[in-house]
């Protein structure tokens, strides 16, 4: 019976009591949404033949005439309705369903007339060899709307009328919350598009003086033209898996799974740690699911927490497969092997023996090297090419097989700062798939002794789309995840400036940095060129690994702090800056007029040169133990300082293996790991190296953290602190100056920058502090999406444009 008759009324009903939900949850999203709803079922109950059963004229030889009197017509003197259509002031509506039924009889009364003109406006006959029925020409339209124009007008105005009484009554009806007016969709699915990039370790205080130095010219033209954050909090630990988990997910840690680097295994001892990294812990769908679930198609390159990629296909973790919708790439997790410096102690040179044909032109002998990587051989030449003024050994041949053809041929030549010309790759077969080694000679004597050979580390890009993978290979030449970093600090890189170094080594590290750059740039042409995707969301490691080097020398703050070499470290730390600008600026020439670019970051960098162990002070204070070996003993401890260092100690549980602490006494462990840890002074001041523990029990505390895989405590430590998980050791100890980041979100340096411009975004726009759980419900609302579906964020409704 409903089938037959229609169930309009009792849906509008329907439709505003969501509404009303709507206005109560005050999610400026959501309520649009139900308006929406609202508005379209109730402009429905307006139109005359919506009335009858002979809703379209096929009962009375008039097909088509729903289409012509509720579109045609109206499109055709769209101009004169708009001036024309007068709605009357809003009211209270007692009862929805009530209203529809007495619009429905309104609409019904006026049908027979728009019946009647259609048939007498009508043209004499229909020409069959024409594609369109000749009966309803321009002459029939000006008829029809000289006829029906005034009922057309008082049932749009009616419409508008009645919709906007019930939404007024709605929100009445939800008390009346203040509701931001400035909210707003403007497009809807697949009409715009969206590339989030995340520069690791991009603190917000850095970028903006970056900015007004004229270091980040690309960033400073997309403030210009879109919507800044002064900050934007991060996780507890503000580490980089936690806080791309919070920016992905728009969900803290204890909702996303994503404690820290290495997350707690809550099935195992307090000392077992997994990789935070990978997607395994992951309980929040992230933005590319979410992307996927509504319809969309997207795109991730680098990013944390898509490898493996089970949870978003075959093993429906949010809900579905949604291989459809998702190309996955990533290298990080899985085959990788660490870059390496070879020097002439491990490249001994011996003379060149049989080779699979004639060797280079070569003046003198010729010596040959052999370097052994991820189970491959690499055979290399070094000689006297006759075509280099230089004389003696001055060029580099690396290949495979013995083959003196096909590899490639490397020249010495001084460090060239962010220009990454002078790497050369070969290409390896690895774990089933290509990767590629990048090699860079620094320095060749001309008797061979003296040798300065960089290789990049080795990964393999895996995609959830597997047969990407080889095309996504030749397009970008291979993915080069990290530069020289931990090379440069050892000085193989040559000395640094602060052990007396004149500079080279900084610019032969900035060569690597630019290395890295050069081929996720790559990786994100191929990604925007060659994978359907409405969402594309990438990375690039940069400046968090070049700030971990400096920063600790660049802060005044740190004991012992030299003006004069922070000032020479500046211009290096510039020089990273402008790369990852260069990529920002990169993927914004990228981005067409229906592109949104939103440029985020997972946590901010401080400077350290003080070094915390608390699991020495829990020793000290009896709380922990260690055995013979040197290892925490679980039988004699009741809490531990996580050993995958994130932030937070641990009660032992009885419920845990190995556990000895009851549920009786955690409080009391609590109270004695706080007054164990607060303890602690740094024996050169005499001050307190941890300001506090803080309980994730706490209710209302941001951000949120804890949970399963998170801990029962977290420290807050004195600025100039990094923290180590070690037993053994002083419980305090100076170190050399370093960057940090961990512990504290709330501290101004530790908190990332954020920026998004595009269509429908505000210009010019300053959002103020916000929060990385707040960044993937705001990029939903611009792609007119639902947020992610854990999200707790809030939508940045200063981001989007006014009318």
């Amino acid at each position: 019976d409903a089938v037959e008759k229609g169930r309009l009324p009792w849906r509008v009903g329907e439709a505003y009591r969501d509404l009303v939900a709507a206005f109560r949850a005050g999610d400026p999203a959501r309520i649009l949404a139900a308006a929406a709803v609202v508005s379209h079922y109730e402009g429905d109950a307006h139109v005359p033949l919506h009335a009858v059963v002979n809703y379209d004229g096929q009962l009375t030889g008039q097909t088509g005439f729903h289409n012509r009197w509720e579109s045609e017509m109206v499109e055709r003197y769209e101009r004169q309705l708009e001036s024309d259509v007068r709605p009357a002031a809003a009211r209270r509506v007692a009862d929805p369903v009530a209203l529809t039924f007495d619009v429905l009889l309104d609409s019904f009364s006026d049908a027979e007339s728009a019946f009647t003109a259609d048939r007498e406006c009508a043209g004499p006959q229909d020409l069959a060899d024409t594609p369109f029925d000749d009966r309803y020409d321009d002459l029939y339209y000006s008829k029809l709307y000289a006829r029906q124009g005034r009922r057309l007008r008082a049932r749009l105005a009616a419409s508008a009328t009645d919709i906007g009484s019930l939404w007024l009554s709605a929100w009445d009806d939800a008390g009346r919350p203040a509701v931001d007016a400035s909210f707003r969709v403007p497009y809807v699915r697949r009409q715009s598009r969206a590339i989030l990039v995340s520069l690791d370790g991009s603190a917000a205080g850095l970028l903006d003086d970056a900015v007004a130095r004229g270091i980040m010219p690309s960033l400073a033209r997309l403030r210009q033209r879109g919507a800044t954050a002064t900050s934007s909090l991060s996780t507890l630990p503000a580490k980089t898996a936690p806080g791309h988990a919070a920016l992905f997910t728009g969900a803290w840690s204890d909702r996303n799974g994503i404690t820290g680097n290495d997350v707690s295994v809550p099935a195992e001892s307090v000392l077992a740690s997994d990789d935070g990294y990978t997607s395994t812990h992951l309980r929040a769908e992230p933005l590319w699911v979410t992307a996927a679930r509504q319809g969309l198609d997207a795109s991730v390159v680098s990013a944390t927490q898509t490898f493996p990629f089970g949870p978003f296909l075959d093993e429906r973790r949010f809900g579905g497969n949604y291989g459809h919708g998702l190309t996955l790439m990533n290298a990080y997790q899985g085959v990788q092997v660490p870059d390496h410096v070879y020097t002439a102690a491990e490249l001994p040179l011996r003379e060149a023996g049989e080779w699979l044909g004639e060797l280079p032109a070569h003046d003198g002998s010729a010596k040959e090297i052999e370097i052994e990587l991820a189970g491959a051989r690499i055979d290399g030449l070094f000689y006297d090419d006759p075509g280099d003024p230089a004389r003696g050994l001055d060029t580099l041949y690396l290949g495979f097989d013995r083959d003196p053809k096909g590899g490639i041929v490397l020249k010495p030549s001084p460090p060239r700062g962010a220009d990454p010309s002078a790497f050369a790759g070969l290409t390896l077969r690895i774990g089933g798939g290509e990767a590629a080694a990048y090699f860079r000679l620094f320095e060749l004597s001309a008797d061979g002794s003296r040798i300065l050979l960089y290789r990049s580390g080795v990964h393999l890009l895996r995609s959830s789309r597997p047969r990407i993978e080889a095309a996504a290979y030749q397009a970008s030449g291979g993915f080069v995840g990290n530069g020289a970093s931990r090379a440069y600090e050892r000085g193989e890189l040559g000395p640094p400036l602060w052990k007396g170094g004149d500079g080279a080594a900084e610019r032969r590290y900035l060569e690597s940095v630019a290395l890295v750059a050069r081929q996720f740039t790559r990786l994100a042409d191929f990604a925007l060129d060659r994978t359907a995707r409405d969402v594309l969301v990438t990375y690039l490691p940069y400046p968090d690994e070049a700030l971990h080097v400096w920063n600790g020398y660049l802060d005044p703050s740190c004991p012992g702090h030299d003006p004069a070499l922070a000032s020479r470290l500046r211009g290096f730390v510039d020089e990273v800056l402008k790369i990852a600008d260069a990529y920002v600026g990169h993927l914004a020439a990228r981005a067409d007029e229906r592109t949104l670019l939103a440029v985020a970051g997972d946590h901010g960098m401080a400077g350290a040169s003080r070094l915390l162990r608390p699991n020495v002070a829990l020793v000290q204070a009896g709380l922990a133990a260690v055995d013979a070996r040197g290892a925490i003993d679980l039988a004699r401890t009741k809490a531990v300082y996580f050993p995958g260092n994130s932030g937070f100690v641990l009660i032992n549980r009885r419920s845990r293996p190995g556990g000895i602490v009851t549920p009786e006494d955690e409080d009391s462990v609590r109270a004695a790991v706080v007054t164990a840890l607060r303890g602690v002074r740094d024996p050169a001041s005499g001050q307190p190296a941890v300001l506090d523990l803080l309980d994730p029990r706490a209710p209302s505390r941001e951000p949120s953290s804890g949970a399963a895989n998170g801990g029962d405590l977290y420290l807050s430590l004195v600025p100039g602190y990094d923290v180590s998980a070690s037993v053994k050791g002083s419980v305090v100890e100076e170190i050399a100056p370093r960057g940090v980041h961990g512990l504290n979100p709330e501290r101004p340096e530790l908190q990332s920058g954020f920026v998004v411009a595009g269509p429908g975004v505000a210009a010019g726009v300053s959002l103020g502090p916000i929060r990385q759980i707040d960044v993937a419900p705001t990029l939903a609302a611009l792609l007119g999406l639902d947020p992610p579906a854990q999200a707790t964020g809030a939508i940045l409704t200063k981001t989007l444009a006014r009318r």
